[in-house]
């Protein structure tokens, strides 16, 4: 009787009474098999030419890809293998081209983030990642625009939070997760946590609404109001005094006052009479914009993991 093989990682199980005298070619092949499978790594120097992988390669549990990149590649896994992989791209120049996952099949594609060692795994039709972050946590990219490996994948693993509306049949659980098909609006803005029953962020005290998740708000600048400013301002009123401790009644000088004037009684008075003030504050002290925006730097984008 011949020999049967596993269906995922293609051990080959020997019908009984086979290989009489013969046993150590089925045992040490599916030695080196499960030598493969968990410990062995290949090693993939890239340039501009698509990969197929060979046996040893796709048998192995982690590939490494280096050298230096001169255009975007694929690499074709076949469909009659199914498993895990550590995948580390080592590649210079991936700033420009792309290394892409596939298999035979031609279904889901993965590419893979340049500097960074990924879990993957093919599951006979599609190369899909393990182990990223949970659907709906954010990601602070110090980039100025999406990774081209987010963008290269059949089904981005990332979104950028930029207020459009995304498919819910494609990301189904973050749809969930929003409460809808409309991404948060992260741009040129700052993040807070929801109010969680406290009343740090309201309406009437900030412009926007500390309950209402992925509400909007806030302004950069603004004009005070009359009733903002302080009630008391103080000013300066100056003149003689004579011995006596009074004011005299040529004096009528008075600090911060325009074309105002100190009306005094006729003859010296006490410091404790009433003396009648006109005039205005001078304008240029109001009407500018005031500043609210903390000390800040732009860092990049904000993106949410999506599938």
């Amino acid at each position: 009787m011949a020999s049967t093989f596993t269906p995922n990682i293609q051990w080959e199980e020997p019908a009984r009474g086979d290989d009489v005298g013969t046993w150590d070619t089925p045992v040490n092949n599916n030695g080196t098999l499960i030598d493969l499978v968990t410990g062995a790594i290949a090693t993939i120097p890239l340039n501009n030419s698509n990969i197929v992988l060979s046996n040893a390669q796709f048998r192995s549990k982690g590939i490494t890809f280096n050298s230096t990149l001169t255009g975007s590649v694929t690499i074709t896994f076949p469909t009659s293998f199914t498993k895990s992989y550590e995948i580390q791209h080592l590649c210079t120049g991936s700033s420009a081209f792309t290394i892409t996952l596939a298999t035979t099949a031609g279904g889901q594609v993965i590419a893979v983030p340049p500097g960074e060692t990924i879990d993957c795994f093919n599951d006979g039709s599609n190369l899909k990642f393990k182990n990223l972050e949970r659907v709906g946590a954010y990601w602070d990219y110090a980039g100025s625009s999406v990774p081209s490996w987010v963008s290269g994948c059949t089904i981005a693993p990332y979104l950028n939070c930029d207020g459009t509306v995304f498919s819910s049949a494609t990301f189904p659980v973050l749809a969930v997760i929003l409460g809808g098909t409309t991404l948060p609006d992260s741009r040129g803005r700052g993040r807070a946590a929801l109010n969680q029953g406290t009343t740090r962020f309201s309406s009437a005290n900030g412009g926007l609404s500390g309950n209402t998740i992925y509400a909007g708000g806030g302004a950069d600048s603004v004009t005070l109001s009359a009733s903002q400013i302080p009630a008391n301002i103080p000013f300066t009123l100056t003149g003689a005094l004579n011995t006596s401790g009074v004011i005299g009644s040529g004096d009528t000088t008075v600090g911060l006052v325009t074309g105002g004037s100190a009306t005094f009684p006729t003859g010296a008075i006490n410091l404790n009479q009433s003396v009648v003030i006109s005039g205005s504050i001078n304008s240029s002290l109001g009407g500018n914009l005031h500043s609210i925006v903390q000390p800040t730097y732009i860092g990049g984008l904000t993106l949410i993991r999506a599938a």
